[in-house]
């Protein structure tokens, strides 16, 4: 893992590169950091910022025991399975509490400055989806973000943020209190930040790929035609995730964000609460309410189809490691609840709303 730490606090290489390398060298942390080694050695300038990065590392091994938060490796199998499907997630998260993997992750964001209806419509939809395995995500900010962290938690689900800063002080300081009740109720908050960085304003949209990269899929409640839950909505969509939006009034501000998203085709207009839980996980509809997670491929198989992507049967076997008969049987299943479409003679799409 201190392999792994240092690599994230090492910033002269993307989080792409970085992702390559661990994926490369799998499990073998010893093998990971005799290549890196290697090469940084070649490279004076490089080898002293990679010597920085260990020092900063155990910095932060000694806050995080002082303090008491986890440093979870992108190597851990708690580490959320959404962002090491994306290009670019960072090898470390620091956080408390847990990722809760086995429930369903959906970002829900939005203004700071909701409206009756943005509100409203976060408390139905934390009373629909409660009744399932759910993890709301989030940010932990102003309006939106805190409206479904308290009611995901008033009706007690399961809700996560990510932050923008480190763990020293949460950002705004009137959400501690909540901070602290995700925890306590089994969620928790994480940020690829060290313990003592601020949150700064560019530090916002980095965040928001974490919130979009970790979830299934991105719901924008209400927002201004340019603001971060757009960029949040934008990052979902390049990573092949669904992006769903609630529309209103034409010439309500705060309704304009996801009015513009569903008029350019990048989310899914939602016009209720009930239909939308199966609509988002359809693997819910073989669980008539909640419970444990069933040992089960179709939310596995569901991730397989970004929007707009073909897929054969063969393809689907080789990326989930299961038995044809496994596939097709969840493929016909698909198929008869309309979430699935075929398109050849063995290519399969999701089909669109």
């Amino acid at each position: 893992m201190n392999t792994l730490l240092s690599l994230h606090l090492f910033k002269k290489w993307p989080n792409r590169i970085k992702k390559e390398l661990v994926v490369e060298y799998g499990t073998s942390e010893k093998d990971l950091l005799a290549f890196l080694n290697r090469q940084i050695s070649l490279n004076d300038e490089l080898k002293r910022d990679w010597e920085s990065a260990q020092e900063k590392a155990h910095i932060e091994t000694a806050h995080a025991s002082r303090e008491g938060y986890s440093i979870l490796p992108f190597s851990s199998t708690d580490y959320p399975d959404g962002l090491k499907e994306v290009a670019d997630p960072p090898m470390v998260l620091f956080g408390r509490g847990e990722w809760p993997a086995r429930k369903s992750p959906l970002a829900v964001v939005g203004t700071r400055k909701p409206t009756g209806y943005g509100r409203d419509f976060c408390r139905r939809l934390a009373v629909e989806l409660s009744a399932f395995p759910i993890n709301f995500v989030s940010g932990l900010a102003l309006g939106i973000d805190a409206a479904i962290h308290r009611e995901a938690l008033d009706m007690g689900a399961t809700t996560t943020a990510f932050l923008a800063g480190g763990l020293k002080a949460i950002s705004p300081k009137r959400h501690t209190v909540l901070a602290r009740e995700l925890v306590d109720e089994g969620g928790g908050y994480w940020t690829e930040q060290p313990f003592d960085q601020a949150p700064l304003k560019q530090l916002f949209p980095v965040r928001n790929r974490l919130i979009a990269g970790a979830s299934m899929a991105t719901f924008v409640i209400e927002a201004a035609r340019r603001s971060g839950a757009l960029i949040t909505a934008q990052q979902a969509f390049d990573y092949g995730r669904e992006v769903y939006a609630l529309p209103g009034a034409l010439f309500q501000p705060m309704s304009a964000g996801p009015n513009a998203l569903i008029e350019q085709c990048c989310a899914q207009a939602v016009t209720g609460v009930t239909a939308f839980s199966t609509r988002f996980n359809p693997s819910w509809l073989k669980n008539d309410a909640y419970g444990e997670a069933t040992e089960d491929i179709t939310l596995p198989m569901m991730r397989q189809f970004a929007p707009g992507r073909k897929l054969s049967s063969l393809q689907l076997r080789m990326a989930l490691n299961c038995d044809n008969s496994i596939v097709f049987r969840e493929l016909d299943w698909m198929l008869k609840q309309g979430v699935l479409e075929k398109i050849g003679p063995d290519k399969y799409a999701r089909k669109t709303v």
